[in-house]
């Protein structure tokens, strides 16, 4: 069924300004259209909110809000909010509209990203973040379907902070795919606590550059709970786990930014776009990545594809509940209608409407102001403290209208200097009735470990060891040597060295053993390829096989193969040939001179004659069992085969 006939909506104008063109997405809280801004004469994307939500007062408040401070947010990045509004109980949005995909829609396509393309992608995405961040904001719903990429490789963040005002709807939290749609990228505060932070989207970051890298999302399930249970309980993996020879400044980014702990990750998306540039600095160019990406492909004739992203993910039809819409438009112009006949008529009804407008505007204004202040002017933000001495958070709380508490507890920080503040109860930015308590916390400086002694162990023994004891996983790093004495992937030392103590996020150093190169011996002899292996303290094994393209006692093989890296001790198995294969030699005694020859000739072998006494029958031959086709049997002819002793005359 063709949906834009369908919609009561299409052909419709709201606001006396927005003719809606066509439909274009469903969701599961709210549809999304083309629509003619008829008063600027442009195109713009609208989300129309799903009745059952327009009804709800407290939603459309809050819609509102967030509505307006989006729409403060003004950055290349980020897909612009241009007007929100309602009209006959629909409440809708107005925005740009961009042509391009989904990054869904990229990954859908490739796979999987090279390491800089990602990075590239994800600096994009940071930057919108941190724009936001910088403004106050948390967009609290990151993920591939919400970032767009523009037909000539732009990238634009979408849905920012309109996922606040779902969450907090008891519709919006009932609804399955709502819940589905951003299980796979939520925090493990919002699942735990219902809280979010710049460093909740940090951590949605950090899962979808783990998706860009390994094409899969690291936690899956078959339920939301079962997913979000695991962003709890269970930390994301490294990319390298998946993808052989990531490089490990790209592991640390996408470990840094999971940390199930908050305060263990940047604090917010700035602080982590600066660490994402940084590894762009050092990572190599991506092969067959170069330049930028590939732009959606246009059937003739079409207009470029127009991307609308989704209020609310949830769909209907499979594989769109997380589904950012992509379509194709037809490029339809627009008619300004009959001119007006009545212009008298005209001109009363617009007085007598603009009289209901204004009353009906200062009554909105009541409205919001009161809503305003019972949903969120009433609420104090527990302010930002964290490095502040006693006296100075005291006195920053006070002045919010909170009670201040410290807390007898001390716990480790890395970011707060021993003696200031390391953390609050609520947490910073959590917004608290007047008179409600904040619990500080003081820092007693960054945790310590001591180093274990892992001389002699495997690196992965040896890395699972220094994480049990609590070292940060993407600050233990490997560096290869050459070491004749110790097998590969063994430790031989650590920096810093056993005993002494290391921060959780200090760097520590594994240095392990490369082992012994195999060299090459294949086409040696057998005894110079046996001691130039000996040598180096490799032991031998030797094969023998039968062969007509390499001399006898020469290597034909070996296994390992050159290059291969082994301990002291390895064993280098060694293939030798022992010449070309045996034939049968014909007994030929007894024979006359011709028919003994070409007997030995039919069966391969040469044959070379010598003669006693003018003898003319065979009584001796000087191979009787087998020997290598080609070789010369030497016979001995005597009058009538007579037998006159050994063809050696030195017997």
């Amino acid at each position: 069924m063709d949906m834009t006939t369908s919609d009561p909506l299409v052909g419709a104008t709201l606001d006396r300004r927005y003719f809606i063109e066509s439909r274009i997405a469903g969701g599961g809280m709210a549809t999304v259209y083309v629509a003619h801004d008829l008063r600027l004469d442009r195109r713009q994307a609208l989300k129309v909110m799903h009745p059952s939500l327009a009804q709800d007062p407290a939603f459309v408040q809050r819609f509102i809000n967030e509505a307006h401070s989006v729409a403060k947010l003004s950055h290349p990045n980020v897909v612009q909010v241009f007007d929100q509004g309602e009209d006959t109980g629909h409440v809708f949005l107005a925005m740009e509209y961009v042509p391009g995909r989904t990054l869904r829609d990229l990954l859908k396509a490739k796979g999987r990203l090279a390491p800089r393309a990602a990075l590239n992608i994800m600096a994009s995405v940071l930057a919108a973040l941190g724009a936001a961040h910088q403004a106050g904001m948390v967009h609290r719903d990151v993920k591939p379907e919400n970032v767009l990429i523009t037909e000539d490789g732009r990238v634009k963040v979408a849905d920012f902070g309109l996922a606040r005002a779902v969450e907090q709807s008891n519709q919006g939290l009932t609804r399955t795919g709502t819940l589905m749609g951003t299980a796979a990228y939520l925090a493990p505060e919002q699942i735990e606590k219902g809280l979010a932070d710049a460093r909740s989207d940090v951590y949605a970051a950090g899962i979808m550059l783990y998706e860009l890298l390994t094409g899969s999302q690291p936690h899956t399930g078959e339920t939301p709970i079962a997913i979000a249970y695991q962003h709890v309980n269970e930390d994301v993996p490294r990319p390298s786990h998946f993808i052989p020879n990531m490089p490990p400044e790209v592991d640390a980014l996408v470990t840094k930014a999971t940390e199930r702990e908050p305060r263990y990750r940047p604090s917010n998306a700035g602080q982590y776009l600066a660490k994402v540039l940084e590894a762009l600095k050092r990572l190599p160019e991506d092969p067959h990545q170069a330049g930028p990406l590939p732009p959606v492909a246009q059937q003739p004739g079409s207009v470029p594809t127009v991307t609308a992203p989704q209020l609310i993910s949830g769909g209907s039809g499979p594989g769109t509940e997380n589904a950012t819409m992509v379509v194709d438009m037809d490029s339809a112009g627009f008619d300004d209608g009959p001119g007006n006949e009545d212009g008298n008529e005209e001109a009363s009804w617009l007085r007598r409407n603009r009289v209901l407008a204004f009353s009906g505007a200062v009554m909105a204004l009541v409205v919001l102001v009161a809503g305003w202040w019972f949903l969120i002017g009433r609420f104090e933000p527990v302010p930002d403290v964290v490095g502040s001495d006693t006296d100075t958070a005291r006195s920053e709380i006070q002045a919010s209208g909170l009670e201040f508490d410290l807390s007898e507890e001390e716990v480790y920080s890395q970011d707060a200097d021993p003696g200031t503040v390391a953390r609050t109860e609520p947490e910073i930015g959590d917004r608290l009735s007047g008179g409600d308590q904040v619990t500080v916390f003081l820092s007693k400086g960054p945790q310590t470990f001591d180093m274990p002694d892992l001389t002699g162990t495997d690196v992965a023994d040896a890395t699972k060891e220094l994480e049990d004891r609590g070292f940060a996983s993407d600050a233990i790093t490997q560096e290869e040597v050459d070491a004749d004495d110790a097998p590969p992937g063994e430790v031989i030392s650590t920096d810093p060295e056993a005993g002494g103590t290391a921060d959780r996020e200090e760097t520590v150093t594994l240095t392990i053993s490369r082992g012994i190169d195999v060299p090459a011996v294949a086409g040696r002899g057998v005894d110079e390829a046996v001691s130039a292996l000996e040598d180096l303290d490799l032991e031998v094994e030797l094969e023998e096989e039968e062969s007509e393209d390499v001399p006898e006692d020469t290597v034909i093989s070996q296994s390992p193969d050159t290059g291969t890296s082994l301990g002291p001790g390895g064993t280098v198995t060694l293939t030798v040939s022992t010449g070309p294969p045996e034939v049968d030699v014909p007994d030929v005694v007894g024979m006359d001179i011709d028919e003994a020859v070409e007997e030995l000739e039919d069966a391969g072998f040469e044959a070379e004659v010598e003669r006693i006494l003018r003898g003319d029958t065979i009584a001796r031959q000087s191979v009787n069992d087998s020997a290598p086709e080609g070789t010369t049997i030497e016979l001995l002819a005597t009058p009538g085969g007579l037998d006159l002793g050994d063809l050696d005359e030195d017997d």
